[in-house]
């Protein structure tokens, strides 16, 4: 009985160790929202808890996370760091890291990197940082769009 719950155990987790198994490999990943935004600001998909460096960790209002390279979707990745707290750790180059910690709530940040030593740790390539913006933006009608006034 017990050799028939472990069998049945490791058949419903076999999907998810497969998954962490091809996380081993550098998958290049970007991720996308805003750094101390507050879920109500953002709607975000998850507020994470992102170390930047070795810094203590902020909240990130996460909006996209997509895998560029390898055999994985970003919400595999994004499934096996929500646990984990910090979810993610940024290192790389100190002048990116900089960045990243220097941007406003209201700035879009766009996050290239690779995984190292599994999903968690994110060696920053590149960081596309928005303008800042300062309030709704307005959305013409249909009229206006199509008739001018």
């Amino acid at each position: 009985m017990r050799r028939l719950a472990l069998a049945f155990a490791l058949a419903l987790s076999a999907p998810h160790l497969v998954a962490f198994g091809m996380l081993r490999e550098p998958v290049q990943v970007r991720i996308e929202g805003y750094l101390g935004a507050s879920a109500e600001q953002v709607k975000p998909w998850e507020m994470l808890d992102v170390q930047i460096g070795t810094k203590l960790p902020q909240k990130f209002a996460l909006t996209n996370i997509i895998a560029l390279s390898g055999n994985v979707l970003g919400a595999s990745i994004l499934e096996q760091v929500e646990p984990i707290h910090p979810n993610f750790i940024l290192n790389g180059d100190p002048n990116l890291l900089e960045e990243i910690a220097s941007a406003a709530p209201n700035q879009l940040l766009k996050i290239t990197g690779y995984t190292a030593f599994g999903p968690q740790r994110i060696l920053v390539q590149t960081v596309d940082k928005s303008a800042p913006i300062t309030g709704p933006t307005p959305t013409p009608s249909l009229r206006k769009e199509l008739l001018g006034f």
